[in-house]
């Protein structure tokens, strides 16, 4: 008897084992199966503005350099073309004619040449905003000019043999080179047109040598009674441009949806109440089968 009872026990216990285990598999398979699985999000397309790379050009003509032509001695006539590079970047190229007719009452000397002159080089724009039409630059310019001036002076008198000799010598050949650092800002003003300053500082390079004289006045750089000058320009200018505000469209990638604390603090007390409602059903219905039955008297 004692050999079947534990036979029995053993088995009792084995059963229940395998139960358990059975029940702890089915539990953790219904958990994964009700795990939420990550939404995919997909990149989605909007529309941003781009800056295409040629913008266009403009042109420009210097309204100071006509000043000085009409009132002073000397001047230019000088019209510029600028390619634009993404409203960022300026190739510049800049041509001219200059005339000076200059006479020194203290030395009674007289200056005179009409040549042209060119000048190139590029701008950048500094301004942050790059699709506005306002624009604050600095510049570098390479001068170059091949002309022929006249000069004309007192006699000069030979300290040896005596007498004396006109001073006046017409055609002489000079080439100059010269760099240019500037400074300057262009306003729109009306449709394509703005209005723009700048101011340069000019350093000569070098100058041909002749057996006569040094050029008093360079074309497109100015007067060499130093080695370096300040000039400035006052522009006005047409700009043509036909892509500043290209329309493009990029990918970004959409980020999961967060949802704010209140609604995941009303899905919580949901969740609570629901339990609540469901645990007294449950222990009423387990202790109704656990009760044994109260036999009627």
């Amino acid at each position: 008897m004692r050999e079947k009872r534990m036979s029995r026990s053993i088995s009792m216990v084995w059963r229940s084992s395998l139960l358990l285990l059975v029940l702890m598999f089915g539990m953790k398979a219904t958990a994964q199966e009700e795990t939420p699985q990550p939404t995919p999000y997909e990149p989605v397309s909007i529309e941003e503005p781009q800056m295409s790379f040629f913008q266009g050009f403009t042109l420009s003509a210097d309204l100071l350099g006509v000043g000085q032509w009409l009132l002073t001695d000397y001047g230019t006539l000088e019209a510029g073309l600028r390619l634009n590079l993404k409203n960022t970047y300026f190739p510049v190229a800049e041509l001219g004619m200059a005339h000076c007719d200059v006479y020194e009452p203290n030395t009674d000397i007289t200056y005179k040449t009409d040549a042209p002159y060119l000048r190139v080089g590029f701008d950048m724009n500094l301004l942050k905003d790059k699709f506005q039409d306002n624009r604050l630059f600095v510049g570098l310019r390479y001068g170059f000019a091949t002309y022929n001036f006249d000069i004309a002076g007192p006699a000069i008198v030979d300290p040896v043999w005596g007498g004396s000799e006109p001073f006046n010598k017409k055609g002489i050949s000079a080439t100059s080179h010269w760099l240019e650092l500037a400074l300057g800002v262009q306003v729109k003003i009306w449709k394509n047109f703005h209005m723009g300053w700048s101011i340069r500082y000019k350093r000569e390079l070098s100058t041909s040598k002749n057996n006569y004289a040094k050029p008093y006045y360079i074309p497109g750089y100015g007067t060499t009674t130093n080695s370096s000058c300040w000039g400035g320009a006052y522009h006005l200018i047409f700009d043509l441009n036909w892509g500043k505000k290209k329309r493009g469209s990029i990918k970004l990638q959409t980020p999961p949806d967060v949802k704010p604390a209140d609604a995941e603090a009303v899905e919580s007390e949901d969740a609570e109440t629901q339990e609540t409602q469901s645990t007294p059903n449950n222990s009423n219905t387990q202790s109704t089968s656990n009760n044994p039955i109260t036999p009627i008297k």
